[in-house]
C-alpha cells in the first residue's frame, strides 16, 4: 500500500453534517484485518447514530460512521482466522467505521462472499439479513405462527416478508402509505394494513385475535408500541428494534399488569451473544445463500465518499426506496 493516509467521512459532532477529511490508515491488531472498503450501506441505525441516539453506548465524536460493508482484505494483524482472510472478498460488520477507504474489522465478524455476489450486494449482508434470521429464531422458540411488524415496507421488512413466508410464518405488515402497500404486494405479502386507514385498529385487533399473533417487531417505538400491543392478545410481546419515531416506547401500565403484555428490546449484537456457537455458525452459513434470494437487498442509489452527506440526506427521505450505498473507492 503506497499511501499512509485515507479519505473518510467523519462525525465531528452529533446532529451535524459529516466532514469529508483525510486521516491515517488504521492498522490491524491480533485477530483483526485491514479491509479496502468497496461499498457500505446507510441503515436506519446509522441515522440514529449520527443523531446521537447511541451516545450512551460509548461512541464519542470524532468518529467514522458506518457499521457494515464489503471489500477486500489486504492485511492481517495475525492469528489463524485473520491470516486465512488475506486477499479474500468479504462482507463485514462491527468495524471501526465503514464510511472510509479502509477499515478494521475483527476476523470473526467477516464473511467470505461467493464470487457471484457483487460488492454492492454483499455490503448489506449482515445487519438486516442476520437480524431477520434472529427474529425468525425468536419466533420459532416462542412457537408463534403469526407476527406483527411495523415500518414493514423497509428493506428489512421486505426481507421479513420473503423469509418468514418461506418458513411458514405469517406477517401482519403495517405501513403508512398506499404506495408501500403496493411494494409489499410485489414481495408476496398477503396481510397489509395502512395505519392511517380509519378502521386500522379494529382490523388489527381482529387479525391478531383470529391468528393468535403474540409477537410484535417494532421499528417505530414511541406511543405506537403501546397502541399496537393494546390490540393484541393477552401475553403478547413487543420486541422494539428501532427508533424511527425518535421517542421512547410507552405502554399503559394496565396492559402490563392486567393483560401480561411485555416489551423487550431486540438487537443483532445481543442476539448473537445469546445463541450457541453452533447456531451462530449455521446462521452465517445460511447467509451465503439467502443474500442471493430471500434476504437480498435492493440497491436504489450509489454515492462517492465525498458526497456522503448528500447520500445521508437522500436516504433519510427515501428509506422505502431501497438501499443507498457509499462507495469509498470512487
Amino acid at each position: 500500500m503506497e499511501n499512509s493516509q485515507m479519505k473518510c467521512l467523519s462525525l465531528e459532532q452529533f446532529g451535524q453534517p459529516l466532514a469529508f477529511k483525510q486521516v491515517d490508515i488504521p492498522q490491524p491488531g491480533q485477530g483483526e484485518v485491514l479491509i479496502k472498503v468497496e461499498a457500505s450501506p446507510i441503515n436506519p441505525s446509522d441515522l440514529l447514530f449520527l443523531a446521537g441516539k447511541y451516545a450512551t453506548l460509548g461512541f464519542v465524536p470524532p468518529y467514522i460512521p458506518g457499521f457494515e460493508g464489503s471489500g477486500l482484505v489486504i492485511k492481517s494483524g495475525g492469528g489463524q482466522e485473520a491470516d486465512y482472510l488475506l486477499n479474500k472478498r468479504v462482507a463485514f460488520f462491527r468495524c471501526r467505521g465503514a464510511y472510509a477507504q479502509y477499515t478494521i474489522s475483527n476476523s470473526q465478524t467477516c464473511l467470505i462472499i461467493d464470487d457471484d455476489i457483487t460488492f454492492n450486494q454483499a455490503a448489506s449482508s449482515f445487519i438486516n439479513p442476520l437480524t431477520v434470521v434472529g427474529m425468525l429464531e425468536t419466533v420459532k422458540e416462542a412457537k408463534v405462527k403469526t407476527v406483527v411488524h411495523s415500518a414493514a415496507a423497509s428493506a428489512l421488512g421486505r426481507m421479513m416478508v420473503r423469509y418468514f413466508k418461506n418458513n411458514g410464518i405469517e406477517v401482519i405488515n403495517i405501513v403508512r402509505r398506499q404506495d408501500q402497500v403496493e411494494i409489499l404486494k410485489k414481495e408476496g405479502a398477503t396481510i397489509i394494513l395502512n395505519q392511517n386507514d380509519q378502521d386500522f385498529y379494529p382490523q388489527l385487533k381482529k387479525l391478531t385475535t383470529d391468528l393468535n399473533a403474540k409477537i410484535f417487531f417494532d421499528a417505530i417505538a414511541g406511543s405506537f408500541t403501546g397502541e399496537i400491543l393494546s390490540q393484541m392478545p393477552n401475553n403478547s410481546t413487543a420486541y422494539v428494534y428501532g427508533l424511527l419515531s425518535g421517542e421512547n416506547s410507552s405502554v399503559s401500565p394496565t396492559e402490563l399488569i392486567f393483560r401480561d403484555q411485555s416489551v423487550k428490546g431486540f438487537s443483532l449484537n445481543t442476539w448473537l451473544q445469546s445463541i450457541t456457537p453452533e447456531l451462530k455458525r449455521q446462521s452465517l452459513e445460511k447467509l451465503q445463500k439467502l443474500i442471493k434470494t430471500d434476504l437480498k437487498s435492493e440497491i436504489s442509489k450509489e454515492y462517492p465518499l465525498q458526497d456522503g452527506q448528500q447520500a445521508i440526506e437522500y436516504y433519510s427521505k427515501n428509506m422505502s426506496s431501497g438501499k443507498v450505498l457509499i462507495k469509498p473507492q470512487y
